[in-house]
């Protein structure tokens, strides 16, 4: 049988060319080109088999790398020597801005630092750390990574069963007497040679190999690899690697004259994730001082408009029937707080306090400019509008509302299905979008309505009047004197319109 393969071989290349297949022709060459090669030894052309000389080959670079492969299948040192490889890499003054970006420190300066000057500081140090981690620094510290991740996938390939194929009886672990290693058909670790090619195109000699020795030193807290041994064994491989040996073997082992490898180079992006993830968590924190002093604001606010009682005016639009979509993984009620507030100070305050005032300077004001009056007339009707529509919006979201029925069905089924949550998505989005426009438009209108109480509240209190001309008439009719009235009113709706602005910001 032997003898029959090496006449095959031998027919090969003497036979004649013409009646060879492009392919054919092809593979000779590059048969030929592996009898010339530096390293041929690693391959028996006449029994078309790879020699025992390369199973020692991976059983020594095994043996030299194997503290380098224990170490990285260590997950946690893998996580440390990240650090390690980022903190090299920061000088003081990142480090102090860092430590003072810290949650901890930015917690403990809110306790005596106004919210303002807070975040201003905050942001004026996530800007100087952006600003100190320029292309230099940010391609020096995913250089040295990528390194890392060159001598990860090098030490943590199956060399096991790599050298199992030239000695079937080894075994991984504790090294006891070297294997009898015996040549492999040349087809049965192509696959693990095309991995193993793929993995070492990024070893270059000329690497800074020393400093990410130094920090695994660091990292490991012991030698895994001297430099000179290291220094070596990369010469080495770059030596096989150059030669082009491993990839004409693949091309003879598998037949396939024309295999070119993929290489598996690493482009970790570690510097910039680092920095997104530094600035991410500043802004949180201003984020949350700013969501802090917006609730007392709004707190405050509450106090001064509804002076207590119940705040719930709303159904389904609210903010915990949005919990309950959050804590599902969907969108919530963006506007549920502000289009409640909205209701109720419709319901409360425009159709009593603002209609009555209204129907005095309206009706009963004579005014020197018509366009004035319309003006306020127009705002008031307006805002009166705004209440059907808001309660036509949440009872949509009732179990027999329009939309609320399809959130319903679409809930039971989203588990199962998940292009369901976009559906109940596109629902909530229309609901949001409708909400905001209606507290939009009432910021307008109050605008409008304030201004001119205001203006009207100083024309009373002119000897010559300028906008009403009646004043006298309408302070008999009032139930309270009219300049309280209009005062009191014009501070209660200038605080209404802070605290919508707050509900949508």
């Amino acid at each position: 049988m032997a003898d029959f393969f090496v006449d095959k071989v031998i027919n090969f290349f003497s036979g004649d060319s013409s009646k060879l297949s492009d392919k054919e022709l092809i593979l000779r060459q590059r048969y030929k080109d592996l009898s010339e090669n530096k390293y041929a030894k690693f391959f028996k052309i006449k029994t078309d088999e790879i020699d025992s000389s390369m199973g020692q080959f991976f059983y020594t670079l095994y043996k030299m790398i194997l503290p380098l492969r224990t170490f990285m299948k260590d997950t946690e040192k893998i996580l440390r020597l990240r650090k390690i490889v980022l903190e090299s890499f920061l000088d003081p003054s990142v480090i102090q801005i860092v430590k003072r970006l810290n949650p901890a420190q930015i917690e403990a300066l809110s306790k005596t630092t106004p919210p303002d000057d807070l975040t201003s500081r905050i942001q004026e140090d996530i800007d100087a750390l952006v600003s100190k981690f320029d292309s230099r620094r940010v391609d020096g510290i995913n250089r040295c990574y990528n390194l890392v991740m060159v001598i990860f996938q090098l030490s943590t390939f199956d060399y096991p069963t790599m050298i199992k194929f030239f000695d079937s009886d080894f075994t991984e672990g504790p090294f006891g007497g070297d294997p009898k290693f015996s040549p492999v058909k040349s087809s049965a670790p192509v696959k693990l040679l095309e991995e193993f090619l793929a993995i070492s195109q990024e070893i270059n000699p000329d690497s800074d190999w020393k400093t990410l020795l130094k920090l695994l030193r660091f990292c490991a807290e012991e030698e895994l690899v001297p430099d000179a041994q290291f220094a070596q064994m990369l010469l080495g491989l770059r030596g096989v690697i150059n030669s082009k040996v491993l990839e004409l073997i693949i091309q003879c082992g598998s037949k396939n004259p024309i295999w070119i490898c993929k290489p598996k180079n690493p482009d970790e992006h570690i510097a910039e994730a680092w920095l997104d993830a530094k600035v991410a968590k500043a802004q949180e924190s201003i984020s949350k001082i700013n969501t802090t002093e917006k609730n007392k604001q709004i707190e405050a606010l509450l106090k001064e408009i509804f002076y207590g009682g119940d705040l719930e005016r709303l159904d389904y639009y609210t903010l915990s029937k949005s919990n309950n979509l959050i804590k599902r993984g969907m969108d919530g009620f963006t506007y549920a707080e502000g289009l409640n507030y909205l209701s109720l100070f419709l319901s409360e305050y425009v159709e009593k306090d603002i209609n009555d005032l209204c129907d005095i300077l309206l009706i009963r004001g004579q005014w020197t400019n018509i366009s004035h009056s319309k003006e306020v007339s127009e705002a008031f009707h307006q805002l009166q509008s705004l209440s059907p529509v808001i309660m036509q919006l949440d009872e949509s979201l009732s179990d027999e509302g329009v939309n609320g029925s399809r959130l319903k069905a679409s809930l039971i089924r989203v588990d199962r299905d998940l292009t369901q949550e976009r559906y109940i998505n596109s629902i909530v989005e229309s609901v949001n979008n409708l909400a905001l426009e209606l507290i939009e438009n009432s910021i307008q209108h109050f605008s409008v309505i304030d201004k001119h109480l205001k203006n009207l509240a100083d024309d009373i209190q002119k000897k010559h009047p300028e906008m009403i001309v009646n004043w006298r008439e309408l302070n008999s009719v009032s139930k309270g004197p009219l300049l309280q009235t209009m005062a009191e009113n014009h501070l209660r709706i200038n605080h209404f319109g802070q605290l919508m602005k707050l509900c949508i910001q």
